[in-house]
């Protein structure tokens, strides 16, 4: 629910410095690389708000795939 409002967003033209943000945040999340957090003080009350939710809903999925996968490679986003 979350990680599909920033994946919106990511691809939204509106605001496209937040989108930029968001894009960078699903690439970091999709291939376990290093975010800015910092970077998240720049998007609006509403948008920072999203980003937290969508990073508790990321890793709740996350620990249970790895919980039902022991052993498997690190999991990916659905979003890939």
């Amino acid at each position: 629910m979350h990680l599909q409002a920033v994946f919106e967003k990511a691809h939204a033209t509106a605001n496209e410095s937040s989108a930029e943000i968001f894009r960078q945040l699903l690439d970091a999340l999709e291939h376990d690389a290093p975010f800015d957090l910092q970077q998240l003080y720049r998007l609006s009350y509403g948008d920072f708000d999203i980003a937290l939710n969508a990073l508790r809903e990321w890793r709740s999925q996350r620990y249970v795939w790895m919980l039902e996968h022991e052993g498997a490679q690190p999991w990916r986003s659905h979003l890939s």
